[in-house]
């Protein structure tokens, strides 16, 4: 796992992907933290991370979209397929090694609590617990984007599918408020992924939304080992 990990987050930075992520990650982020809270002397910063989980809908793809479905057109699955490495570790390796590329694009806006210190006494809590939500948050979209990723070898498909699903996710309270206060509306809204971001924003750690996110990543990094499986028995 470490070896393909290692691989992947080179080939990350070997390429225009990498930097150009990070760098429209901070950009957008250093947009908006100018707008609220310098322009508006606002010392809260869950207003850029909440704006920011719209647009990780759109930077998501970017990450993913190459992670297998590069392989897989490129025919190096094969590779993987017969190598004497578990299925999983290949996974996880590529998953990780994406979220490694998420968490330098954070990284690169902990100079906005800093910018904070100077003006205001931040609540630390808060700010910590909008990187920690956001982190989840991001890894999550990532596992899904990396299981659509290993369905087709078009990286286009990938990345349109990818950014498809996350959309609907993303509406789903949206979806909710048409069935009312009622028990499907409480259904769909539990399985909002912005939604558990909330009370990161209100920098509350939440250990049923932490559960969430861990789930979801547990959950298509399985789908996604048991599909190459799947192919690697049939051939």
């Amino acid at each position: 796992m470490n070896a393909i990990f290692k691989k992947e987050l080179r080939s990350y930075f070997s390429s225009p992907i990498g930097y150009v992520f990070v760098a429209i990650f901070f950009c957008v982020a250093g947009l908006l933290f100018t707008v609220y809270n310098i322009f508006y002397r606002m010392g809260d910063i869950s207003y850029v991370f909440s704006n920011m989980t719209m647009i990780f809908l759109f930077l998501t793809p970017v990450l993913t979209m190459r992670l297998l479905s590069e392989d897989k057109k490129a025919k190096t699955d094969q590779l993987l397929l017969t190598a004497p490495v578990k299925v999983v570790s290949v996974v996880l390796g590529k998953f990780l090694s994406a979220v490694a590329v998420l968490a330098i694009a954070l990284a690169t806006t902990l100079i906005f609590p800093i910018i904070l210190k100077v003006y205001t006494d931040p609540a630390w809590g808060e700010i910590w617990s909008n990187y920690i939500g956001f982190c989840l948050l991001g890894a999550s979209f990532i596992s899904i984007g990396l299981y659509i990723s290993s369905l087709t070898e078009n990286q286009i498909i990938a990345a349109i599918a990818t950014f498809g699903v996350l959309f609907v996710l993303y509406l789903t309270n949206n979806f909710a408020v048409s069935f009312g206060d009622g028990f499907i509306n409480t259904v769909i809204q539990w399985f909002s992924p912005a939604n558990k971001f909330t009370d990161f924003s209100k920098g509350i750690i939440s250990i049923e939304s932490v559960i969430y996110y861990l789930s979801i990543m547990a959950a298509f990094v399985i789908l996604t080992t048991a599909h190459i499986e799947k192919r690697r028995w049939i051939k």
